[in-house]
């Protein structure tokens, strides 16, 4: 409240400056009429976001569905989906906690509006990488008598791959969770995303899918678990067609075709995020977490929908090669992928994407 002292005699100069200086007031910036800041609770119970928070850093992100609002407590600006940048006053600290600015709180509507469409995954695909002939990274390992011992990829892909097929059936009875192989097959890798890409869906529906590897070096001390997913740059072809939209016009399919590739970068970013702080929270205190990581993998570029590659281990390493043989910890490889897709699900269709 602003608390004006009248002058004795109060005239219609004086009311026109007071009236003048009230309009100013109405047209400044936030920053400069200094709104009350807005908790964090507010913010998140507006948006329906979900905080991620690096307190060593001060850095954190609102993440709904596949969009993500970056924000530094040292910088006036905000990173939407990795791409716009736009100037708002910084989060500042009241008694230890996090508010921030009415500026914040408008922009953040608007990256995470009321969702207008449900949309909802349709069906998990699960690429155990290699097979048959193609054993994939070998890891050949000396016993403690004198023999040795191999343990090959294909095998530790297919385990891990089938028992994430059981616990996705499980909660997730109405999907459908397809493997591109149950048994020791070969398959090429455009069989394995064709399979995928021929999956059918409803207009308002995809397909996630996760191929998984183990890893290998030349370094034996390279050891560690890792998510790949396809750099944003790279540019898909072919994501939408006339026969699905309606539309014939090239030009048009261009540019649809142009935003279902930022929708697909955005949701596999997220995809690779959620699985890797899933597998951290149950094999990060036996294995290194490596980060996300870059790369145009064959099967994460031809698929059509969101899409990574994780590498659960390296066969090479004599310790982890030891882990990646016992079931118990295959389960809990499993269990992390499991529970970073149960939450990208969660994002994807209770929150809603934009």
């Amino acid at each position: 409240m602003i608390h004006v002292s009248r002058p004795a005699r109060y005239s219609w100069k004086t009311a026109l400056i007071g009236g003048v200086l009230f309009c100013v007031f109405l047209i400044l910036p936030v920053s400069a009429q200094e709104k009350p800041y807005i908790a964090l609770d507010e913010i998140l119970q507006r948006t329906e976001a979900i905080l991620q928070w690096d307190p060593y850093r001060g850095q954190g992100a609102l993440v709904r569905g596949a969009s993500m609002l970056t924000f530094s407590t040292d910088v006036d600006a905000v990173v939407v989906n990795f791409r716009q940048i736009y100037p708002v006053d910084s989060p500042r600290r009241v008694g230890g906690a996090l508010t921030f600015s009415p500026g914040f709180l408008d922009l953040a509507l608007r990256v995470f509006p009321p969702a207008a469409q449900t949309r909802r995954i349709a069906a998990f695909f699960i690429d155990p990488g290699h097979g048959g002939k193609d054993s994939g990274a070998v890891g050949t390992h000396s016993n403690p008598d004198g023999t040795t011992r191999q343990l090959r990829e294909k095998d530790i892909v297919l385990d891990v791959a089938i028992r994430l097929k059981d616990l996705l059936m499980q909660r997730y009875p109405d999907r459908e969770v397809v493997l591109s192989r149950e048994t020791d097959k070969y398959l090429t890798l455009e069989e394995r995303t064709n399979v995928a890409n021929q999956i059918d869906t409803a207009s308002d529906e995809t397909v996630v899918f996760v191929s998984i590897h183990a890893n290998a070096s030349l370094n034996k001390k390279a050891t560690g678990f890792e998510v790949w997913f396809l750099p944003p740059e790279y540019r898909r072809r072919d994501l939408v067609n006339s026969e699905r939209t309606g539309v014939d016009d090239p030009d048009v399919l261009t540019i649809l075709n142009t935003m279902r590739e930022e929708e697909i970068t955005i949701e596999s970013i997220l995809l690779a995020r959620n699985v890797l702080t899933g597998m951290e929270s149950r094999i990060g205190g036996r294995s290194p977490n490596r980060g996300l990581r870059e790369e145009s993998w064959y099967v994460v570029r031809n698929a059509k929908m969101p899409s990574i590659l994780i590498e659960v281990g390296f066969v090479t390493n004599t310790e982890e090669s030891i882990l990646l043989s016992q079931p118990e910890y295959l389960q809990d490889i499993t269990e992390g992928i499991y529970t970073g897709l149960q939450n990208f699900v969660r994002n994807y269709e209770e929150l809603g994407i934009e």
